[in-house]
Order: structure tokens, then C-alpha cells, then sequence
């Protein structure tokens, strides 16, 4: 019998095997066991932090639907209104960008033998690498709010409409910047 045809038939036989005992019979490596289990644990992390930063994004979202202050009728009530909506808001910011943060420090395990990824453009970021990236990106955002928000105060400066426009725009900015994070880091926040 050529061997061609004894290696098929052998193959035949293997799979004939597996297939009525149900399982294959390789056992896995210490190493194999340890990488299953950093995986899991790297998953759970993150979809718990996914489920977080989408929590807070979704609920902001709702709140930015429902409207800031539509009763308010004074410039005074308008300050106080807008103040205590800019708290809500900024718990909304903190929940996302702290959630989002600790995604970013995730380091996805490596698996035995497995080597970074390297591809047209280069290396990924490593997780520290990503999380002071974010933070950089995070002081650069705030410096351009605070001088968003004073260039505002001062298209009213003068006027008792000054305070509320800068409340305006220190919500608005906070508001556009979750949506801004939300697309670079749609990725993340995606389920897959």
C-alpha cells in the first residue's frame, strides 16, 4: 500500500477516534493553564471597566437630552442651576475618564511563546505607554477648557450674562471632549 494512502487512512482512523470518545486527548501545559487564566481575568477587567465608562457616557448622554436649566429664570438662578448640573456632569467625566484610564493600563497577557505584534506602522503602545498618553491628552484638554471658558466669560465681560456664558461653555466642553474620547477610544469601549 503506498504511503499516501496509509497516511490518510491513519488520519481517517484519528479523527474516527477523537470523535467517539468526544475529546481530544492533549493535555495543556502549565504554561498554556496560566495564560487561559490571565486572559480570563484580563477579560472580566475589562469588560467590567467597559461596562463602567459606558455607563457614564450613556447617562450624561441622557442628561445633556433632558437639558440644563430650562427654568431658570434669573441670571442668579441660572448660575445656581448651571453649577450644580456642572457637578453632575464632571461625576459623569470622572466615572468615564477613570474607567477608560484603567482600560488603558490593561496589558493584554501574552500567550507562551507569543511575541508583540508589529505591524505597517509600527509597534502598538505598551499599556503604560497608552495610560500616559491619555494623561497627557487629559492636561492639554484642560488647559484649552480653562481658556475656552475665560475667552467666554470675556465676550461678556461687563455684563451679568458673563458668568452664565462661562458656565455654558464649561459644560458644553466637557460634554463635546466625552464625545471626543468616545471616538478615539471607540475600540475599547466597543464589545468585541
Amino acid at each position: 500500500m503506498p504511503i499516501g494512502i496509509c497516511l490518510s487512512l491513519l488520519t481517517v482512523l484519528v479523527v474516527m477516534a477523537r470523535s467517539q470518545t468526544g475529546k481530544e486527548s492533549k493535555h495543556k501545559t502549565p504554561e498554556q493553564v496560566k495564560y487561559q487564566s490571565e486572559m480570563e481575568h484580563w477579560r472580566a477587567a475589562r469588560n467590567e471597566l467597559r461596562t463602567r465608562a459606558r455607563a457614564a457616557l450613556d447617562a450624561e448622554r441622557a442628561r445633556e437630552k433632558a437639558g440644563d436649566c430650562p427654568n431658570a429664570d434669573t441670571t442668579f438662578a441660572a448660575e445656581k442651576c448651571l453649577n450644580a448640573e456642572i457637578d453632575k456632569t464632571q461625576g459623569n467625566y470622572a466615572a468615564f475618564t477613570s474607567a477608560l484610564r484603567e482600560m488603558l493600563g490593561l496589558a493584554r497577557p501574552l500567550g507562551p511563546g507569543e511575541m508583540p505584534i508589529s505591524g505597517p506602522t509600527g509597534m502598538p503602545l505598551s499599556a503604560p505607554e497608552r495610560v500616559a498618553e491619555f494623561d497627557r491628552i487629559e492636561n492639554e484638554w484642560k488647559r484649552y477648557r480653562d481658556l475656552c471658558t475665560a475667552a467666554a466669560y470675556d465676550e461678556f465681560k461687563g455684563g451679568t450674562e458673563a458668568p452664565v456664558f462661562e458656565l455654558e461653555a464649561q459644560q458644553r466642553l466637557a460634554r463635546l471632549h466625552l464625545e471626543e474620547l468616545s471616538f478615539i477610544y471607540d475600540n475599547e469601549l466597543a464589545n468585541h
